[in-house]
């Protein structure tokens, strides 16, 4: 457990330094662009996201799991290849577009940037691919360098066009950039591998495409329908409301993805690497202690902030970004508790992949796809935003705690113990969370709130602290890197 550890503070100390900076620099960012800009720029987020994950037919998945580096070498050839075809195929297929997709749509200004979309699904699919292999090579340094990289560069250009130009151009020219910058920081850490993927060749592609024919008819599929539902409100907010409704939506799940995804990504890439290796008998540990171990992590990182969003939502979104952005603030409230059980089950969700449970994975997909956009069309005809993200958020709250409860069930753990550590943090959190509300029902004055805020959770983290072993040995760990780096 002590290499696992510190493979994810390899991906977590490379990270934490970039994200914070981005999370600083996202309030000068929402103050040049409005919220139609966003939401153009979630839409097209959304449509390259969804391209993204079709563009590898989820091989990238089994690079991780050959014996053999030529092996290994063959599928990720398959996957270069697979992308390139489908960032092609992308382009044909805008060409031939309408002229009035902007008015189907209700989406005014995307046919602008729907030609840039097949760049970014070459470049963000490379950046899957080359992840994954990376982490087979457990080179978890290469990858938070590259993660550094694309955030950084990302919101550094995106501030910068806006000195020509302030349309959603900037965010897109912005996020191109970043993934621009990733690649070809991967790409240094894969130069030493240039003697193994010398040993490519088309029957051995062609016989590990086969081989591992299950991520294709049943993971790709799953991977399409899971990437599509967290999409879908940016379609449909669109087409129901407006653009600037969606840029609400975007900045919302933004702010709160970006945090959570420096440690459930980290979590989750070391995690898949090393259950991985207990599962081929090439590594050590017990497979329901190392699952059980990482889930308590999760709640425990994860709990209180989730409690903090749900009690001060609407004060920090218009401190931090400006009162423009107040809805954001309401819309998070709403998303938060969805939004936690997507974090603890992402890292997780590799275990279907582990146990060959692709077919259970697909079902689960495509129903909840089908819920997603059921809530949302009901919500969009009936009611306001805030009423259609409810039923939205509503819906993702009851599948992934079924998701959870599954995949735990895979290791061995049982329902029982699952809700007991649940219970467990949920309770600290919200006792330590008492103040905080006390406070804000005698005091309007943001800055007494937001520094009760910073207390409690400072109390918090240490009394996680002191009761997880684990946590205690991340931490210590982590402060030993720090000061061998100064």
């Amino acid at each position: 457990m002590s290499n696992f550890i510190t493979n994810v503070l390899k991906l977590i100390s490379g990270s934490v330094a970039a994200q914070s900076l981005s999370i600083l620099l996202i309030p000068i960012i929402t103050r040049i662009y409005n919220p139609g800009d966003f939401g153009i720029f979630q839409l097209f987020m959304s449509i390259s996201g969804i391209l993204v994950i079709v563009s590898t037919f989820s091989y990238q998945f089994a690079i991780m799991l050959p014996k053999t580096e030529e092996d290994a070498a063959n599928i990720t050839a398959v996957c270069v290849v697979l992308v390139t075809f489908t960032s092609l195929l992308t382009g044909v297929l805008i060409l031939l577009l309408p002229d009035n997709v902007d008015h189907i749509f209700n989406t005014p200004g995307i046919s602008r940037y729907l030609p840039l979309i097949p760049l970014i699904t070459f470049l963000n699919g490379m950046f899957f691919v080359q992840n994954y292999w990376l982490s087979r090579k457990t080179r978890f340094g290469v990858i938070a360098g590259s993660r550094v990289s694309n955030t950084l560069t990302s919101k550094v250009f995106q501030i910068g066009f806006a000195k020509w130009s302030i349309t959603p151009f900037g965010l897109v020219g912005g996020f191109i950039a970043g993934y621009v910058f990733a690649d070809l920081v991967m790409l240094r850490g894969i130069k030493k591998d240039l003697q193994v993927f010398k040993k490519i060749s088309i029957t051995k592609m062609k016989e590990m495409a086969i081989l591992y024919k299950k991520f294709p008819l049943f993971s790709s599929w799953s991977s399409v329908a899971n990437t599509i539902s967290p999409q879908v409100p940016a379609f449909l907010l669109a087409y129901f409301y407006s653009t600037s409704v969606v840029g609400y939506f975007s900045l919302a799940n933004q702010v709160v993805n970006m945090p959570m995804g420096i440690v459930g990504s980290a979590i989750g890439q070391v995690f898949f690497q090393k259950v991985s290796e207990v599962k081929n008998g090439n590594g050590t540990g017990d497979m329901k202690v190392i699952v059980k171990e990482v889930y308590q992590k999760l709640i425990s990182i994860g709990i209180f902030p989730m409690i903090l969003l749900m009690l001060l939502g609407e004060q920090i979104f218009t401190f931090a970004f400006g009162e423009n952005w107040n809805i954001a603030g309401t819309y998070v409230k709403i998303l938060v508790p969805w939004i936690f059980l997507v974090f603890l089950s992402s890292p997780i969700s590799t275990l279907y992949n582990v146990y060959e449970k692709q077919t259970v994975w697909f079902i689960f997909s495509i129903i909840l796809l089908g819920s997603r956009v059921v809530a949302l069309v009901i919500g969009g005809t009936y009611g306001s935003p805030e009423f259609a993200l409810a039923l939205y958020s509503f819906t993702g709250i009851v599948f992934w705690l079924w998701n959870n409860a599954y995949l735990l069930g895979l290791a061995g753990i049982s329902k029982k113990e699952s809700i007991k550590i649940l219970l467990k943090y949920t309770t600290i959190g919200l006792v330590i969370s008492i103040p905080i509300i006390l406070i804000e029902l005698i005091s309007t004055n943001f800055y007494i709130i937001i520094f009760a805020a910073v207390v409690m959770t400072v109390i918090y983290y240490v009394i996680t602290l002191r009761d997880d072993p684990m946590f205690r040995k991340m931490f210590s760990t982590f402060m030993v890197n720090v000061r061998n780096r100064n």
